[in-house]
């Protein structure tokens, strides 16, 4: 959360099924290049409202869209990988008057992706 100021999430971190980002007059940013995915499907829920959300995934992620920018932009570089077990990052939500941006950040790969997906998920 970001009110007149900023917020970093980025390193090392497991991400959750379900996150949730909100920027009022202030900055959020979210980098899953290092994170730890936990299930194959995760959802990222964007409130901008005079404000901010970039967020920035593996290449080698699926990239998904279901949100709105109302006087704002809401800019989400889809991406479907070809690997059906690669993991999914679906971003909602709206901004108002500010702006979402999701894209793949080149040259960062998820490593033993198969691998880990299917550890994470108990098969």
């Amino acid at each position: 959360m970001a009110v007149f100021g900023g917020a970093v999430r980025k390193g090392r971190w497991r991400v959750g099924r379900r996150t949730n980002a909100f920027a009022c007059f202030g900055g959020v940013e979210i980098d899953l290049t290092e994170a730890v995915f936990q299930q194959q499907e995760i959802v990222i829920n964007v409130t901008a409202i005079f404000g901010g959300v970039e967020i920035r995934v593996p290449e080698n992620v699926t990239l998904r869209s279901a949100g709105t920018g109302v006087f704002g932009g809401f800019d989400v570089k889809t991406h479907e990988d070809p690997d059906p077990q690669a993991p999914i990052v679906l971003v909602t939500g709206f901004a108002l008057f500010g702006g979402v941006e999701a894209k793949p950040k080149r040259g960062k790969l998820l490593k033993n992706l198969r691998d880990r997906v299917r550890r994470e998920l108990g098969d």
